[in-house]
């Protein structure tokens, strides 16, 4: 083979093997998770208004996070208030107990909703029926639709909870004055 020919042999490789790792142009890539621009839930488009790692104690990858509007903001009051539809995609990149998983949750909503505990805490005992075991690959999410509540979904479960309320008091879990992780917080804000 000329040189010219393998050339041109080795930049249509290295173009396809390019193709095939590069997530593409509609969508976002962190930590080997591609998450699409856009999603549409019941006839509602969301769009992606951040992405961000989960990390405990500075070294464990434990989740990607996804945050899903319906009008993208910087404002975290704003994406967790506003009467619209909301997703909260998370995929785990480590296998994490269900029960460490839960409480992780319910301090998020304790630290941010304090006072409204009792009022939710029917609810959060529904949450905790419908949650799988999490293992690596696994994805989870949470979508809150106006009239409809908050759809919980993963590995083959699915479950309403009704309340704005409870929308409100689980995706402060992330977005709240005192959210799980600060730096997740401001990439799921675009910031």
């Amino acid at each position: 083979m000329k040189s010219g020919n393998r050339r041109r042999s080795l930049i249509a490789v290295l173009c396809c093997a390019t193709a095939l790792v590069t997530p593409p142009a509609d969508a976002r890539e962190l930590s080997g998770v591609t998450l699409p621009e856009s999603t549409r839930v019941s006839g509602t488009v969301m769009r992606l208004n951040g992405m961000g790692l989960h990390k405990e104690k500075v070294f464990f990858k434990v989740y990607v996070a996804g945050l899903y509007l319906e009008r993208p903001t910087h404002d975290p009051l704003q994406a967790i208030s506003t009467d619209e539809g909301k997703r909260m995609v998370i995929v785990m990149l480590r296998d994490v107990d269900r029960d460490a998983f839960l409480e992780a949750v319910e301090e998020g909503i304790q630290r941010n909703s304090g006072p409204v505990m009792p009022a939710l805490r029917g609810r959060l005992d529904r949450l905790k029926q419908a949650l799988p075991d999490l293992e690596k690959g696994n994805i989870l999410d949470f979508t809150y639709l106006p009239g409809v509540g908050t759809l919980v979904r993963g590995q083959g479960r699915e479950m309403a909870i009704a309340g704005k309320d409870f929308a409100n008091a689980l995706f402060s879990v992330w977005l709240g004055p005192n959210p799980t992780d600060r730096r997740l917080k401001r990439k799921l804000l675009g910031r």
